[in-house]
């Protein structure tokens, strides 16, 4: 769960309101509410201000500065004290592939891996998911920033082929990977649009594009 998604739900617990009471209070659905407080649904700045407001509460989008750790000094060691290096056997690596898997990092534009993620698999799930249906992108560009997506950022992708309205999703469109955000315009089309007024947003037949996954996480690094 993001740091909004919590900071959202805080606030609607501390004002004693129900989903389904703060959804009427801003005038969205009760899935969407129970969507973005459970990190499911990645809400633009705007409507958070709004959700936040109706509950009293404001949000400050600051990063906060990581403290700078002075250099400790090396600590002489005696041989009896080297650090020994011992590699893993194969048992080991079979033991470890049943707890933790590996995940490689691909650049949006490029699809180069550029990294690795390790992650633990508890409950046969890898952050709630089947580890099968999950992949990791970094992204390229500042396109989707009004989503606070930016370049370097790495975006957890749940893989789908389905269109729920309002979501982010990885699109590939005539070769191309693109972020963007999905409006359905009835049943055989749907707006592609990186902000809500979008003036260069492009309408596509759903038939025409590929749906890779939709953007369920950001990590971005200070």
């Amino acid at each position: 769960m993001n740091r909004l998604a919590v900071k959202i739900k805080e606030a609607r617990e501390k004002a004693g309101l129900t989903e389904k009471q703060l959804a009427k209070k801003c005038g969205l659905s009760i899935s969407y509410i129970i969507q973005v407080e459970s990190g499911k649904k990645i809400v633009n700045e705007t409507l958070a201000d709004k959700i936040l407001k109706s509950l009293g509460a404001k949000e400050a989008f600051i990063k906060e500065e990581k403290p700078v750790e002075k250099p400790k000094k090396p600590k002489a060691v005696s041989e009896a004290e080297e650090e020994i290096i011992v590699e893993p056997n194969q048992s080991w690596r079979s033991a470890l592939a049943g707890v933790i898997k590996k995940y490689p990092i691909y650049e949006l534009n490029t699809n180069k891996i550029v990294g690795y993620k390790e992650l633990p698999i508890i409950g046969k799930k890898v952050e709630g998911h089947k580890p099968d249906k999950l992949m990791y992108v970094k992204c390229s560009n500042d396109e989707m920033e009004h989503y606070r997506i930016k370049k370097d950022d790495v975006l957890t992708i749940l893989k789908t082929t389905d269109i729920q309205n309002y979501s982010i999703y990885i699109f590939e469109i005539k070769g191309k990977i693109v972020i963007r955000q999905a409006v359905k315009e009835g049943n055989s089309s749907v707006k592609l649009q990186k902000s809500p007024n979008d003036m260069d947003s492009i309408k596509v037949k759903i038939n025409d594009i590929k749906v890779m996954g939709t953007i369920i996480k950001n990590e971005f690094s200070i």
